[in-house]
């Protein structure tokens, strides 16, 4: 089942993310959330992802051109879908609940 944002989700929103394709910053390292520094999540340079939040998270990350994201996450009880901006000068992924309009903000470790 699909669910909505919950605070694990949005936290997790977290994780967004993939390694960046051509030029410009790459998504690819470790991910703190700025609200919660306990949340963190990895994105490895194929696109996978694991993310430590309030349960252990697997997935994947789609590059969607112009620094934007999609990330999908499985956490055995619930699955994630988030849309993600890194900054101009990959520092920082926003994160985004399509469905609530929340946003998370994950700074580069």
């Amino acid at each position: 089942m699909v669910k909505r944002w919950g605070p694990a989700g949005l936290a997790l929103g977290l994780a967004l993310l993939a390694a960046g394709c051509g030029s410009g910053p790459s998504l690819t390292g470790t991910w703190i959330m700025a609200e919660n520094q306990s949340r963190t999540m990895t994105v490895r340079d194929d696109g996978s992802v694991s993310a430590n939040i309030d349960v252990p998270c697997t997935g994947a990350t789609t590059d969607q051109g112009d620094r934007e994201y999609r990330l999908e996450l499985d956490c055995g009880i619930t699955k994630i879908s988030a849309d993600g901006v890194l900054s101009a000068d990959g520092k920082t992924l926003t994160v985004k609940d399509p469905s609530t309009g929340q946003e998370a903000v994950w700074n580069r470790k």
